[in-house]
């Protein structure tokens, strides 16, 4: 089998034409469109979702953005971790929710009622965006890219051979989740997750998509710990090629690590310190 980074080599490509042509259109969605970020979390992943949220306010300057965490009622997050939040994020939404993971017909109904919430006061045109907890960001440039497309649905599919637009961070239009919610609203979610392969909320988003036929853009802007480490650091071809990381690894420390290192230059505002301590 030819590796990896030659089998997506032309996938890449093409990217990068289809990247700088939507960038390169006017910028008016930046200044007119709204993101509503969707976090799922709970009080032990507490201090990596405060890194999540300090990389947006850093790095995500020029973008209109609302918070909703969606706390775990299983295992919520404290008040002096929602009151954290508030104080980074001034108008962040804490709300209590059911287990969302995302595994399993149950908690995916339970991730897309959270989507029609964010979207309730969301005009068409507007984006209604799911963030993990173990991602932080060190540019804007996936957000100034959803602002001027004109897909349906945005997401990343490198690292699963662009069968579909992997979880931790992806963009819907408003729009498209009122048509998705409406579709589950008329049939069985057990039904329609019979057509996927593995019961997971980012396999069956994907799935919804297609079947209502919206434009799918999958693009590169997720960067995962083994290219991290192969590089050596989050090197600017790194920060040219993507946006976040995402660490999806059992050990969510590094994530911290690898923000305060390479984001914080090992410079911990005091403030960040205390707060990613709060329990």
């Amino acid at each position: 089998m030819l590796p990896t980074r030659i089998r997506h080599f032309p996938q890449f490509v093409r990217q990068i034409f289809e990247r700088n042509r939507v960038l390169g259109r006017p910028d008016t969605g930046t200044r007119t469109r709204t993101f509503h970020l969707c976090f799922f979390s709970c009080q032990s992943y507490f201090r990596y979702l405060y890194c999540s949220l300090h990389s947006l306010v850093e790095h995500a300057h020029g973008i209109r953005f609302k918070v909703l965490v969606f706390s775990d009622e299983e295992m919520p997050l404290s008040v002096a971790q929602a009151d954290a939040i508030q104080a980074l994020v001034p108008g962040a939404r804490v709300i209590p929710w059911p287990k969302s993971m995302g595994w399993g017909a149950t908690q995916i109904g339970w991730i897309w009622r959270a989507y029609g919430l964010a979207a309730e006061d969301a005009a068409d045109d507007d984006i209604i965006a799911r963030i993990d907890s173990d991602v932080f960001f060190f540019n804007d440039m996936i957000f100034r890219a959803v602002a001027r497309s004109d897909a349906d649905f945005i997401g990343d599919g490198h690292h699963v051979d662009f069968q579909y637009c992997q979880g931790g961070c992806y963009f819907f239009r408003a729009s498209a989740v009122r048509r998705i919610n409406a579709m589950l609203g008329a049939e069985p979610m057990d039904d329609l997750l019979k057509e996927v392969d593995i019961i997971v909320e980012d396999v069956a988003a994907y799935h919804f998509a297609k079947r209502l036929g919206l434009k799918i853009w999958m693009t590169w802007f997720m960067l995962f710990p083994d290219e991290l480490r192969n590089a050596g650091g989050l090197t600017p071809w790194l920060r040219w090629k993507f946006s976040c990381a995402h660490f999806v690894m059992k050990n969510k420390a590094a994530m911290l690590e690898a923000y305060e290192s390479e984001m914080l230059g090992g410079r911990i505002p005091e403030g960040y310190r205390k707060a990613i301590g709060i329990v």
